[in-house]
């Protein structure tokens, strides 16, 4: 078959990589000059040279929230001397590069091609309008086959809250956000306490005159030694031209505002005719978070959060080629009875569809595995990961080994250089 993937991440690299090992002919299209998505830090915040919105919302010194053996490819494993588990941004590009390059993905990726619009055709093909930034040239080609890679953290969800156009001082989402300098001396609101609100508070702090925390919630993985650097706030009730008020109605004057409010799931490529939707960041409808149901020859490859994320993409791919190449069968009507039954246990529980795999990632994986008739992920990662959740988050210090296919191990990185790790 042939096969379009659209975005070199790390989701788009598995796809390729699996799709190429099964005989596909494929074509991977990357806006930017480079593989690794989000991985990659600049400087610049807006749109780049082309006038198109930068993807990465990497800031200068971020570090991994989640140790890196959570963060493998199958069968290829970071370098040896990263004896630590927690890395910087650098690194993981680094593993991204190194796994393009062993793999011979590289002469398959068209860089710096903007995918403007993707159209379902007939018996089930793809035609792609794709743009030449280079060039400037526009170009249309079809295929049997779509897996859309693009990741959900590129376009920022900053909530609509009374008075914010008027306030004075800065105001940016997290997504913009690249470094301390600009805050030194500053009297800084960070808005939403998950893992980059507090990473960003403890970094800024560091600086700033004054750092304060609004959030909806207490963060249970928040380290203790850390509570003390800022303030804690309950959530905005409105901006007050150079000042925010507080649901608690008590006030305060800030310079600067960073929201740490998520991202917005979206595919501006996508036609309407191409079955998919995406209503309060839940995608409409996909068969087990990957198949389009309305066109099962589209893919779309990494959305499920709250998982060992690189292991999902290699499954993910996995389990799709299985679908194409005919190794098991499901026709539309079982597809949406399955995704009804996912929406009646979120209905059940009181949550919103969002593709939050917490408690269900275990059993989402063996799905996927079971229905597809595929290898399963290596009973370790799963592990690993499950402890990670329950009682790792925030142990910074902690250092993760994976024994064999079904052990893993941690214990106690003696050396500094993880001792301030904050993510």
């Amino acid at each position: 078959m042939k096969i379009a993937i659209i975005g070199a991440g790390a989701s788009g690299l598995a796809a390729l990589k699996y799709s190429l090992d099964e005989g596909h002919i494929c074509e991977v299209f990357e806006k930017t000059a480079h593989v690794g998505g989000t991985w990659n830090y600049v400087n610049e915040v807006g749109n780049d040279e082309y006038g198109l919105p930068i993807h990465s919302s990497m800031y200068e010194d971020l570090r991994t929230n989640g140790p890196k053996e959570l963060m493998l490819f199958e069968d290829f494993s970071y370098r040896s001397d990263l004896e630590y588990s927690y890395v910087s941004h650098e690194e993981v590009l680094n593993y991204i590069n190194e796994y393009a390059e062993h793999f011979g993905l590289l002469a398959h990726i068209k860089f710096l091609h903007h995918v403007e619009n993707i159209d379902p055709i007939q018996k089930e093909r793809w035609l792609i309008r794709v743009r030449s930034l280079k060039f400037n040239r526009t170009e249309e080609k079809e295929f049997d086959a779509v897996m859309v890679c693009v990741g959900h953290y590129a376009t920022p969800a900053i909530p609509n809250i009374p008075g914010m156009k008027n306030f004075r001082g800065s105001l940016i989402h997290s997504h913009n956000y690249r470094k301390t300098d600009p805050y030194i001396g500053r009297n800084v609101l960070i808005v939403g306490n998950g893992a980059s609100g507090v990473d960003i508070s403890i970094k800024i702090s560091s600086v700033a005159k004054k750092v304060t925390l609004s959030q909806r919630r207490e963060n249970p993985y928040m380290p203790e030694s850390l509570t003390a650097k800022f303030t804690k706030k309950p959530q905005i009730k409105q901006f007050c031209g150079n000042g925010v008020k507080f649901e608690d109605n008590s006030e305060e004057d800030f310079d600067d505002v960073i929201f740490c409010t998520g991202y917005k799931i979206s595919f501006p490529f996508l036609s309407s005719n191409s079955g998919l939707e995406v209503e309060d960041n839940f995608i409409r409808y996909l068969y087990k978070h990957t198949i389009n149901i309305e066109h099962p020859t589209m893919a779309v490859i990494g959305i499920p959060k709250y998982t060992p994320l690189f292991s999902m993409f290699c499954i993910q791919v996995r389990f799709f080629l299985a679908y194409l190449n005919g190794n098991f069968k499901v026709n539309k009507e079982e597809m949406m009875e399955d995704v009804q039954k996912y929406l009646n246990d979120c209905k059940q529980s009181g949550k919103p569809p969002h593709m939050e795999l917490k408690e269900q990632f275990k059993k989402y994986f063996d799905d996927l595995a079971k229905t597809a008739n595929i290898k399963e992920i290596q009973p370790a990662i799963l592990k690993m990961h499950e402890f990670y959740m329950n009682e790792g988050v925030g142990k910074f210090d902690l250092v993760y080994r994976i024994i064999n296919d079904e052990e893993f191990e941690q214990f106690p990185y003696n050396n500094n250089y993880c001792s301030d790790n904050v993510n």
